[in-house]
């Protein structure tokens, strides 16, 4: 089981690396999420980003319910289920792993968000970990010391819980956390008794939104531009444009590939971007953009979003933003666990 400090840890890259790299030694491969992110309570249409992906990687082997067998909303499951709920949930989901663990030689099982998330309503990763009798693998992403402390303390509490820890997989969301996890912390982690199964590289794409992730997150709707062929093109920053435009015309060249967010009445800024390289421009307040900016953007294919919300809201919607695994990214996926100890993981001395 993969599970994590908190979100951002690279969990789903593993999975997928993981599953391709032992199939490709012959193993027969299982992969399998207890409870995925239902974004609805439509059940037609409840799904999981991750899932979609992967189940396209195992080629339909297993279905996406087999899979994923229960969805709720991470910042709202408490409208679904409460405590009493759960038996029946856990019992639905231990069917649905019986079932995969009969046609497989591995079975990957990807956590929730952090290892404590769900714990209120006993769905955790630690009581699927000991339903399962799988052993564990940290992911932890790393941005500077403070992160070291979570890993540290995740790893005790685990075992404290008599569920077998094989080690961490630590995501360096920076060079300068990459230059500290090899000078400081895999000497502490060893120290501490902890092994160091790897260490994913920064990716940088991995951790950039697409144009559509950022409309379903702000709920823009799109005024210009051809939808499928922008939607998967990644945005690699975001500039606020509610400064002058000489001050603007700075900031918007010294980033490419960027999201720039302003109102509709901003037309120095919005032509200012269309100038530099732009990815998407998100006009709030329920402000249209006027027709010259219209047709520069038509003909640069710079996509206009409009919301009715104001721009710091927009702002904030954003920065909440759970990115996901793109279909073209799962070669990316695949070249991580090169970087990983995954004999450490596959061992048959493991203690399950």
């Amino acid at each position: 089981m993969l599970t994590s400090t908190k979100s951002g840890a690279g969990k789903s890259v593993v999975a997928i690396g993981l599953f391709l790299k032992m199939k490709e030694m012959g193993k027969r491969m299982g992969y399998f999420k207890p409870i995925g992110d239902a974004m609805t309570r439509q059940e037609k249409s409840r799904t999981d980003k991750d899932v979609s992906v992967i189940s396209s990687v195992v080629a339909r082997k297993f279905s996406k319910e087999e899979i994923c067998p229960y969805f709720l909303n991470p910042e709202s499951y408490l409208d679904e289920i409460l405590p009493e709920d759960s038996i029946e949930i856990q019992q639905k989901i231990k069917d649905r792993f019986s079932s995969m663990e009969a046609k497989s030689d591995y079975i990957i099982i990807e956590g929730n968000h952090s290892y404590n998330q769900y714990s209120p309503v006993n769905l955790d990763d630690l009581y699927f970990a000991k339903a399962f009798n799988a052993d564990m693998v940290i992911c932890a992403p790393i941005s500077d010391d403070n992160d070291l402390n979570s890993v540290i303390f995740c790893y005790k509490y685990i075992t404290s819980r008599n569920l077998n820890v094989l080690g961490v997989i630590l995501n360096a969301r920076t060079k300068t956390a990459e230059v500290r996890i090899q000078k400081y912390h895999k000497k502490i982690l060893a120290e501490q008794g902890i092994r160091v199964i790897g260490s994913l590289q920064n990716v940088k794409d991995l951790e950039k939104p697409t144009i559509a992730e950022i409309m379903d997150a702000t709920g823009a709707k799109l005024y210009s531009g051809d939808f499928l062929k922008v939607k998967n093109h990644l945005v690699g920053s975001f500039i606020i444009g509610a400064m002058g435009a000489d001050a603007a015309l700075k900031i918007l060249r010294a980033n490419i590939d960027k999201c720039v967010i302003t109102g509709g009445d901003r037309t120095d800024i919005a032509l200012a971007a269309l100038d530099t390289s732009t990815k998407v421009i998100i006009f709030t307040g329920n402000m249209d953009p006027v027709p010259r900016v219209v047709s520069v953007a038509q003909e640069k294919e710079v996509p206009l979003l409009t919301t009715n919300t104001d721009t710091f809201t927009v702002a904030e919607q954003i920065r909440r933003i759970k990115t996901h695994i793109q279909p073209n990214e799962i070669q990316i996926c695949r070249d991580q666990v090169e970087n990983l100890n995954i004999d450490v993981i596959f061992s048959e001395n493991n203690n399950n």
